[in-house]
């Protein structure tokens, strides 16, 4: 059990790695983080499912400039992971660990900060360098960015699959019947509300003329 959550803490650090760090190869989407969780720990339909929801509500969060959105990697990472550990299978207990990961993503957004702002320091020890002709520090302060990134992230994925794997499960045992069927509900209509949402923040790029305003 503990090399799975190893392994899966592991994993989610190189995939937050793609958001802003290195590559830029979108493994850090929902739409591929989910499945690809989901295939690991033997049940891909869940992990496609909450990819697919994470990634059409939270289309539009995307990282440009000083922007921090919630970090939806780690809301996939986490959702997939207490529902396929815990309760493989379950819908609504998907949909419920899926409700659990949304603050720990809003979380992780401060954590993240937090090491964006360590990461100027860097870059201003490696400013100071270049003045004094220490060239070497451009690749040093690189390197270590990024294993610092790694370290971060490793260890925080940790704390929460576990800590929130614990929040988790002792909060489904007491969820009402009446909430249960809200959240199986949930499970065929968030991916409706989430196209919906798609249709919406693309309205002017597809040019879809009923979702248009008349003054437009």
């Amino acid at each position: 059990m503990i090399e799975t959550l190893i392994g899966l803490s592991i994993l989610g650090a190189f995939l937050s790695l793609d958001i802003t760090m290195f590559g830029q190869f979108m493994v850090s989407r929902p739409i591929f983080a989910g499945p690809l969780v989901g295939y690991i720990l033997g049940d891909i339909n869940t992990g496609f499912w909450l990819g697919m929801i994470v990634e059409m509500m939270w289309i539009n969060a995307i990282p440009l400039g000083t922007s921090i959105p919630v970090d939806l990697t780690m809301m996939t990472v986490l959702s997939v992971s207490w529902s396929c550990l815990h309760f493989k299978g379950s819908q609504d207990a998907a949909i419920f660990a899926l409700a659990i990961a949304v603050p720990f993503a809003y979380l992780y957004r401060e954590v993240d900060i937090a090491g964006r702002l360590f990461n100027t320091k860097i870059m201003h020890w490696i400013e100071k360098g270049i003045e004094q002709g220490k060239e070497y520090r451009i690749s040093l302060g690189l390197y270590s960015g990024l294993v610092l990134f790694i370290l971060r992230a490793a260890i925080v994925y940790f704390v929460f699959i576990v800590l929130g794997g614990l929040i988790y499960i002792n909060m489904a045992v007491y969820i009402p019947s009446g909430l249960e069927i809200a959240f199986k509900k949930a499970w065929y209509y968030l991916p409706v509300f989430g196209f919906g949402l798609v249709l919406y923040n693309f309205k002017n790029i597809i040019g879809i003329p009923f979702l248009k305003k008349k003054d437009e």
